[in-house]
């Protein structure tokens, strides 16, 4: 559920972050395919900077308003669980949500935006969970959501149609410098944005809403230099953009329309947050010239969001930003204003297992409003039968020899000449990494049915003659040889033919190529982090050259979302086969 698949291309930085982490992983108990089990639950909050979480905030009273802060979720809506710890998911922010109501918090949620994923099988999938990510959004107190640059790729109307048009309720669609276009002239935002019956447009510029005894204002801008990027692309011929007398896309002629709109607005806010879909330093310099916004929300580069927000304005403008994939949120706690200014306090909050809702399935889906609308999702991407909409494209070798007619065959085949080899994958989880889907994936089950879980669960379920599904092609279900080999059935049917084994052993530059020995990588992933290194680079650069080849194809599936723990130099051990005996 967590997944937007793609090989890990920065290997080394994904490898020296596991290296840092991943040698504890071994200590944590393996949940595969589900979340975290409801009676396993850390004895304390998270701690961020070794502290408690709002340790630094008053104890004296409480924020006239609490808000809470995410954004680039890129449809992600809850962690896949094949292993532990994991951050995130729609069902642990929902359970924060609640805990800080608990403590009589005024809460609302606003978000930046980028909710529709970024990679997809099957595209019908992604409208269902933008679907799904709104409408838990609105569950938990969710006011606006901005609208980024993988929204607009997904086509804007599409999710229009998903969400705003079906619920003309919060959470409000904002971009204040979005308009309509036809023929090259810009429309107003009722004629493009508001079809008839509605009371507003679809996009906003702006939503004021009353929480506890504060009046929040919140604004939708789409920074000036997406804005040029998506119209220089021409990605939507029928949207533009707000310009200014010379015709140039401008974030302070809209700025100023929209300020002066509040102003005069039945209940002017006494709180202003600004979603701009622009970069940290852009942010900046809006903040200086529009200091009437006390917490601005920018897009973040690094996928790890800041410990602290950037606080500007002599400390009145805190500029946030919340990492990427929903496995963190800000909470600003707005406290009684001294003068004409909030006293603003700042929480970064890791989503971990503590917000995993306890006690049993049956209860958690009764108090946390959010794992009925995952199951919803779940059952709707089984009845709809996503598994079979996954395109199939030609594997790599399938392209590099197209006369071989090369087809998957089946682990079971190469039993015959590889016994051995087969016994230790019959031993290891990825001999029933399909069964552990249906038998223990939770919140929400039903996860042998989606595609972006199966995926890496089955063999080749993205290439052609490859998985499609457990009664249709059953030799291929689980996480089988030709998952790594490819295509079996050349070597198979010729197993001497010496061009057809390198085919079958990618990361083989040579073909004397070997991957350091069990023992070796053992004494490896012993070692701390830059003893690690340095023994590392003492490799034959043939062994170096081979980890790393290795290890990419593996983090195709074990990649940071999914296995932020991954260490080669841990696993491999655990599988090693293909040496002569």
């Amino acid at each position: 559920m967590a997944v937007s698949r793609g090989v890990d291309k920065g290997y080394r930085r994904s490898v020296r972050v596991a290296l840092l982490i991943g040698l504890v992983a071994g200590i944590f108990l393996a949940w595969p395919g589900g979340a975290a089990p409801p009676t396993i639950r850390p004895v304390e909050e998270p701690r961020i900077g070794g502290l408690p979480l709002f340790a630094d905030w008053p104890r004296e009273q409480r924020p006239a308003l609490a808000l809470v802060i995410s954004g680039q979720t890129y449809g992600f809506l809850q962690p896949c669980g094949c292993t532990r710890p994991q951050l995130g998911g729609l069902e642990r922010r929902a359970q924060l949500v609640q805990s800080l109501k608990a403590k009589g918090w005024p809460v609302a949620g606003v978000d930046l935006g980028d909710i529709y994923p970024q990679h997809l099988y099957v595209r019908q999938q992604g409208l269902l969970r933008y679907e799904t990510v709104m409408r838990a959004l609105h569950a938990m107190g969710y006011q606006a959501v901005g609208i980024g640059k993988a929204d607009l790729e997904a086509e804007l109307d599409k999710l229009l149609t998903a969400y705003a048009l079906q619920e003309e309720r919060p959470p409000y669609l904002l971009a204040a410098n979005l308009l309509g276009q036809v023929d090259g002239k810009p429309i107003s935002r009722q004629e493009r944005f508001q079809p008839a019956g509605l009371n507003r447009p679809l996009v906003e510029r702006f939503e004021v809403t009353k929480v506890g005894s504060t009046v929040l204002g919140i604004v939708g801008l789409i920074g000036r230099t997406l804005a040029e990027e998506i119209e220089s692309s021409k990605l939507d011929p029928s949207i533009t953009f707000v310009k200014n007398a010379q015709g140039k896309i401008d974030n302070g002629t809209v700025l100023r329309e929209v300020l002066t709109a509040l102003r005069g607005h039945t209940t002017p806010p006494q709180l202003l947050v600004l979603l701009y879909q622009g970069s940290a330093d852009e942010a900046a310099l809006l903040a200086r010239d529009f200091p009437q916004f006390q917490v601005i929300v920018c897009r973040s580069d690094d996928s790890e969001p800041p410990q602290f927000p950037q606080r500007v304005n002599n400390g009145r403008t805190l500029i946030v930003q919340v990492g990427h994939k929903g496995r963190y949120v800000g909470v600003v706690g707005a406290f009684s204003q001294t003068g004409d200014a909030w006293q603003l306090h700042y929480q970064l909050v890791p989503l971990t297992e503590y917000y995993v809702t306890p006690g049993s399935e049956e209860a958690a889906y009764k108090s946390n409003p959010v794992l009925p609308l995952l199951q919803t999702y779940a059952e709707r991407v089984r009845d709809r039968n996503l598994l079979a909409a996954v395109a199939k494209r030609p594997h790599p070798v399938q392209i590099q020899h197209p006369d071989l007619n090369l087809s998957y065959y089946g682990s079971q085949r190469c039993q015959s000449c590889h016994a051995e080899d087969y016994r230790i994958w019959e031993k290891t989880a990825h001999s029933h990494a399909l069964d552990t889907l249906e038998h223990k994936a939770r919140r929400p089950e039903l996860r042998q049915f989606d595609p972006e879980c199966v995926v890496c669960h089955s063999v080749g379920l993205e290439y052609q003659t490859g998985f499609v599904s457990a009664t249709k092609t059953p030799s291929l279900k689980h996480v089988g040889c030709e998952s790594c080999h490819g295509p079996g059935s050349g070597h198979a049917t010729n197993p001497q033919h010496t061009g057809l084994q390198l085919l079958m052993s990618p990361w083989k530059q040579e073909a004397t190529d070997r991957l350091p020995s069990a023992e070796q990588m053992k004494k490896l992933a012993a070692l701390p982090p830059v003893e690690q290194r340095q023994a590392e680079q003492a490799l034959p650069a043939s062994q170096r050259r081979t980890v790393e080849r290795v290890a990419t194809i593996c983090m195709k599936c074990h990649d940071h979302d999914n296995d932020p723990y991954f260490n080669l130099y841990v696993y491999w051990p655990k599988i090693e086969h293909g040496r002569k005996r």
